[in-house]
């Protein structure tokens, strides 16, 4: 009997150190970046640009922010997440100057602009981590 209570006291610990993040949505994610005075404008779209198409069934949302291109991948959760950005690392876009950021089931990728330096990188960390506390 008092196994049983012990194993049950462990479970319980465990279930309670496991945290599971919230799935976030686009306008969630929008609305962040916008909160923090970025501007959003959406961006032509590219048949043949890499990341416009698709990682895993997932179609992006993109727009152009500063000099560059902001893509916003959406899934359904953060495993999908994790193995989106997995897959679409084995395409050829090292030639792209590009930087990628991760927050619950969303993977963004910035695309800089030419001649465009990383200082779009702080402003998108900012943004994420708030965006992080708040949900």
């Amino acid at each position: 009997m008092r196994i049983h209570i012990m194993i049950i006291l462990f479970l319980i610990i465990i279930t309670g150190c496991i945290t599971t993040t919230k799935a976030l949505t686009l306008e969630q994610v929008i609305a962040a970046f916008q909160d923090e005075g970025m501007q959003l404008h959406k961006a032509d779209g590219n048949e043949e640009n890499i990341f416009q198409q698709g990682i895993n069934e997932v179609t992006p949302s993109f727009y152009q922010l500063s000099d560059g291109v902001i893509y916003f991948y959406i899934f359904n959760s953060e495993k999908e997440r994790m193995k989106g950005l997995e897959d679409f690392y084995h395409r050829p876009v090292d030639f792209v100057k590009h930087k990628a950021f991760v927050i619950n089931n969303v993977l963004i990728f910035y695309v800089y602009g030419k001649n465009q330096g990383n200082e779009m990188d702080e402003k998108i960390n900012v943004t994420l981590a708030k965006l992080k506390r708040t949900n």
